[in-house]
C-alpha cells in the first residue's frame, strides 16, 4: 500500500537526468510539474548501471568514461542547477540516484564513492543558499525509491541535506 503524498509537491517544477519511472511518478503524484527546460526547483541525477569490468581488465578510457557518467556529469549538472538557484534567489533541491559502489567493479565503485564525499561536501557548502544535496544508492527501482525521492525534494526533508542514503531489495 503506497503513502499519499499529494501536494507536497504543488508548484515545483523537477527536472529528472535519466530514467527511473518510479521517480517521475512519485514527482508527478506529489504535485510537481516534470519539466525539460527553463527554471526548476528539483533536480534529480539517476545514474544508469553501468557494465561490470574487473579491475585488471579496465582501461583508461572505459576508467574515465565511469567517472564521466558517474561523477563529473552530475557534478556539473548540480553546478549549473546551484548557480539558476542563486541567479534568482531560491533554494533547491538535488537528489543523485545510483548504485551502491560495490556493485559494479572498481570504475563505478570509484565514482560511487567520490559520489558521496561530493553530495556530503556540496550539502554543507551550499546549505547557505538553501540548496539541499543528498543521495540515494539503491538497485531497488521501486514506488519506496520514488517517494523517498519525493521526500528529499519537499519541505518536510528542509533540513536533510549531505545525506548519502540507500533502500534494500525488501521493499
Amino acid at each position: 500500500m503506497g503513502v499519499e503524498m499529494t501536494g507536497w509537491l504543488a508548484e515545483r517544477r523537477a527536472r529528472v537526468f535519466g530514467s527511473c519511472s518510479f521517480i517521475s511518478a512519485a514527482l508527478i503524484n506529489s504535485g510537481a510539474t516534470i519539466c525539460a527546460d527553463g527554471s526548476y526547483d528539483i533536480l534529480v541525477h539517476v545514474a544508469s548501471a553501468p557494465t561490470p569490468v574487473a579491475a585488471h581488465e579496465i582501461g583508461l578510457p572505459a576508467w574515465r568514461d565511469a567517472l564521466d557518467e558517474g561523477l563529473d556529469q552530475r557534478f556539473f549538472e548540480a553546478q549549473a542547477f546551484a548557480d539558476q538557484c542563486r541567479q534568482i534567489g531560491q533554494g533547491g533541491a538535488i537528489i543523485f540516484v545510483g548504485a551502491p559502489e560495490q556493485l559494479h567493479g572498481s570504475a563505478h565503485a570509484a565514482a560511487a564513492g567520490a559520489l558521496g564525499n561530493l553530495t556530503k561536501t556540496l550539502g554543507v557548502e551550499w546549505a547557505r543558499d538553501g540548496i539541499r544535496v543528498n543521495a540515494v544508492l539503491t538497485t531497488c527501482h521501486s514506488e519506496t525509491l520514488g517517494n523517498l525521492v519525493a521526500y528529499l525534494a519537499s519541505d518536510y526533508a528542509a533540513y536533510v541535506t549531505g545525506s548519502v542514503m540507500g533502500i534494500s531489495h525488501h521493499d
